[in-house]
């Protein structure tokens, strides 16, 4: 692998949420103080970049139906992630081709020894096939990982969190057997089945998801304060 590789394509086809074109990106460097300097993944549409697919609606094809997006129409989106910034430039590398377009799995396997994977930077993992994440994240030395397609996405179950916006859903992802990580606007009040406060938002600076790994699907069930550019539109 190059020193100078910023990132690879992993993934180039039909969106397995609605069949559209979405790629799958690593980005190897990143300066997020929450996650911590982890392998990044984002999944984007191919063809638009992200800011014209959440004004058209064009990011279900990504997304799915999670209730963050707001109407389809960019307004009222409670999303964390400014479509605008990280993933507007990995789109735009990814058109002027900065990123490794045929890497080999070697080239992958070592860029992710010794490192976390975060699965999902922007995205949600359910647009892309399976198994590559289960490839990716055995390969790696830990991840972390959310989706908002827990009710189909049987696939994901036991390799990330369940996105859950309500104390009724995260009843309810839970009896399905999923762990989960919940999103609230009142963190002090907590379930009754082994909840957790994020530790990356408890301890900003000492704790981040690449020290923590808990959100991968397997050890707990995480619950976190609503925050992010979407914070005032968020009903949890």
């Amino acid at each position: 692998m190059s020193k100078n590789t910023k990132g690879f394509v992993l993934y180039q086809g039909p969106s397995m949420l609605d069949g559209s074109p979405v790629a799958l990106i690593a980005t190897l460097k990143s300066a997020n103080r929450k996650t911590g300097n982890m392998v990044q993944t984002w999944i984007i549409r191919s063809d638009i970049s992200p800011v014209e697919a959440v004004k058209s609606g064009c990011d279900a094809s990504i997304c799915g139906d999670c209730p963050l997006r707001g109407n389809g129409q960019g307004k009222g989106r409670a999303c964390y992630v400014n479509v605008g910034q990280a993933p507007g430039a990995v789109y735009r590398a990814y058109k002027a081709g900065k990123y490794d377009m045929d890497p080999g799995y070697f080239a992958i396997r070592q860029a992710l020894h010794g490192r976390k994977l975060r699965v999902g930077a922007y995205g949600d993992p359910a647009a892309v096939p399976s198994d590559i994440w289960r490839v990716l994240t055995n390969w790696a030395d830990g991840h972390t990982g959310y989706t908002h397609q827990w009710r189909t996405a049987d696939g994901l179950k036991g390799l990330v969190q369940a996105s859950c916006d309500s104390e009724a859903d995260a009843l309810l992802a839970y009896s399905k057997g999923w762990h989960y990580f919940r999103v609230t606007t009142n963190a002090t009040t907590m379930l009754p089945n082994g909840e957790r406060n994020c530790l990356a938002m408890l301890h900003p600076g000492k704790a981040t998801c690449e020290t923590c790994g808990l959100c991968n699907g397997q050890r707990a069930n995480i619950l976190i304060e609503a925050h992010g550019s979407g914070k005032k539109h968020h009903q949890g």
